[in-house]
């Protein structure tokens, strides 16, 4: 899916929950419910305009729950996934160490994608797809990433499958 020099510039990096939720037989946005979504993503995907980061695909390799479809997938389409950009994506994972220091390490027994996706939607400045929900006990040993998007020191705009939708205005019939 490699862009080539008519390609877009990224306005999204799509999160391991939303495409579990993609992969997921049974959930409304799955790909044999709502093919149709799943065909604008890849489109949107094939443009450049959806990315993930590189730690999302390890995530996916690490997570059973994942499923094989999209272990699969995933490793077919290696290059959405966009490699560390250590500097600048560093120096804002640093930023979050102070107040969300248990969500940047809170996952140590696995990969951990969520504070690279963070970063690195805020370095390209573009919005991030997720299914995760904000934490409304507002625990801040539970910090999740709608959390730390939203926090103004980031200001990342966090949409779900839905939302994104609705965005982008598409219909399916």
């Amino acid at each position: 899916m490699e862009g080539d020099l008519f390609s877009k510039p990224p306005e999204y990096t799509i999160d391991t929950s939303s495409l579990i939720e993609i992969f997921d037989d049974v959930s409304l946005a799955s790909r044999k419910t709502t093919p149709g979504l799943w065909e604008k993503i890849l489109d949107l995907m094939r443009e450049g305009v959806i990315i993930s980061h590189i730690e999302v695909l390890l995530e996916i390799k690490k997570e059973a729950s994942a499923g094989e479809g999209l272990y699969d997938w995933a490793h077919d389409n290696k290059d959405i996934f966009r490699d560390y950009a250590y500097e600048t994506e560093g120096r804002v994972i640093r930023s979050m160490s102070t107040k969300y220091r248990a969500f940047v390490n809170g996952k140590i027994k696995s990969v951990h994608a969520d504070p690279w996706i963070i970063a690195q939607a805020k370095c390209k400045k573009i919005k991030i797809i997720s299914e995760e929900t904000r934490n409304s006990a507002r625990d801040i040993k539970n910090y999740r990433l709608p959390d730390v998007c939203t926090d103004p020191i980031f200001g990342i705009e966090c949409v779900n499958l839905l939302e994104l939708v609705k965005e982008r205005n598409w219909k399916f019939h």
